[in-house]
């Protein structure tokens, strides 16, 4: 029964993490002590679990092993004003980095609901009732509502890699975009970029033509490469662009 307790009490601290303070992720040290580390939950949980697992995974690609969202993900518009599509995708059907965020994310799956763990499926309380949503990182539930992207950067959608039109994800740059106010290469300045091969298959890497940002552009959530708190792969404050500078300017050329 003691034993027990401790796995609820280390369970709860994880829910109140953003309220308590973990280890600031910007130190790019790895995931050890920021908010993507649960193995404080007790019962001998990896560090890497609740995302991978080496065997019998949801998917081969990645090892996955994280529930995914069934939600279908949309913005509170159309189009930019740019007339560049926002994009629509289904959370366990799309190829994109972003769908793996959001099967944490969206604001129905709890971080515990796993496939694999200790031979099996994981029991209460490391199974799909451990730090169940909403909390404040549900974006994909924005106003209670799943799937509901509105409010937030757009991704699954291309970006006007070399300054011109890319087709990403169905979409394609809109014509009214000025590509100039765009930097033509921001894997440059260790922004993450994606290329679509077709067919629904997305690939790491920009490829001219077909170039397009999903969450882990701007965030790493490995802290590998962050620069800043929240996994951010430049600074929340300063107006400098290039390398180490303002998040926002590695991409819009303002």
């Amino acid at each position: 029964m003691n034993h027990f307790r401790e796995i609820l009490i280390a369970a709860a601290i994880i829910a109140l993490a953003p309220a308590v303070g973990w280890a600031a992720p910007g130190a790019a040290g790895g995931i050890e002590g920021t908010p993507h580390d649960f193995s404080a939950s007790g019962g001998g949980v990896g560090l890497c679990t609740f995302c991978h697992t080496p065997h019998r995974a949801i998917s081969t690609q990645l090892l996955w092993n994280h529930k995914l969202s069934t939600a279908s993900f949309s913005w509170d518009a159309t189009e930019t004003t740019a007339g560049t599509a926002y994009p629509t995708f289904t959370g366990d059907t799309y190829k994109g980095p972003t769908a793996k965020c959001l099967s944490c994310h969206d604001g129905s799956v709890a971080v515990g609901d796993i496939a694999w763990w200790n031979e099996g499926a994981p029991v209460a309380p490391l199974d799909n009732t451990q730090h169940l949503w909403p909390d404040a990182f549900n974006i994909g539930a924005r106003n209670g509502t799943l799937g509901n992207m509105s409010g937030n950067h757009p991704v699954a959608m291309p970006i006007p890699y070399g300054n011109a039109a890319n087709t990403y994800n169905g979409v394609t740059t809109g014509a009214g975009a000025t590509l100039s106010e765009w930097v033509a290469n921001p894997a440059s300045v260790n922004i993450r970029l994606f290329n679509d091969t077709g067919g629904g298959n997305i690939k790491a890497g920009a490829v001219a033509t077909r170039t397009g940002i999903e969450c882990s552009s701007c965030h790493d959530p490995h802290n590998k490469a962050s620069e800043d708190d929240l996994f951010l792969r430049g600074h929340l404050a300063g107006n400098t662009g290039g390398a180490g500078g303002y998040i926002c300017l590695k991409c819009h050329n303002k």
